[in-house]
C-alpha cells in the first residue's frame, strides 16, 4: 500500500511532535550533567496520550471524534506530567505548569497530526 505525500508529511510531523519533549529532556540532561527529571515528565505525557489514543480507538474515523480525542489526550498528558513531576519533588508552579501543558500540548498535536493521516 503506499501512502500520498500528505499522508507522509502528517505521519511526519506526528513523530517530530512526539519526540520533542524527548529531545527537550535529552538536552536538559546534557547540559545539566544529572538532570534527568524532564525525561520522566516527557514519559508520563507520553504515556498518557498513548492511552487515550488506545482507549479512543473506535472512533478514529470521524474528525469530530478524532478533534474529541486530542483534548482529551492534552488534559490526560498534561494532567500524568504534573503528576510525574510532582512525584520527583518538583515544587508546584508556573515552571511545573509550563513545562507540563508544553509536552501535553506536543503529545496533543501528535495524536491529532496521527488521526489525520489515518483518514486520509
Amino acid at each position: 500500500m503506499t501512502r500520498s505525500p500528505g499522508r507522509w508529511l502528517l505521519d511526519a510531523l506526528s513523530l517530530v511532535f512526539a519526540a520533542t519533549p524527548i529531545g527537550f529532556a535529552l538536552i536538559r540532561a546534557i547540559t545539566t550533567g544529572h538532570d534527568w527529571r524532564y525525561l520522566w515528565v516527557a514519559l508520563a505525557a507520553l504515556l498518557g496520550a498513548a492511552v487515550v489514543m488506545a482507549v479512543g480507538r473506535d472512533y478514529r474515523g470521524q474528525l469530530r471524534a478524532n478533534v474529541l480525542l486530542s483534548l482529551v489526550a492534552l488534559v490526560l498528558s498534561t494532567m500524568l506530567a504534573m503528576v510525574a513531576a510532582l512525584s520527583i519533588g518538583t515544587r508546584f508552579g508556573p515552571g511545573l505548569l509550563v513545562v507540563a501543558v508544553s509536552f501535553g500540548l506536543c503529545s496533543a498535536a501528535s495524536c491529532l497530526l496521527y488521526l489525520l493521516a489515518r483518514r486520509r
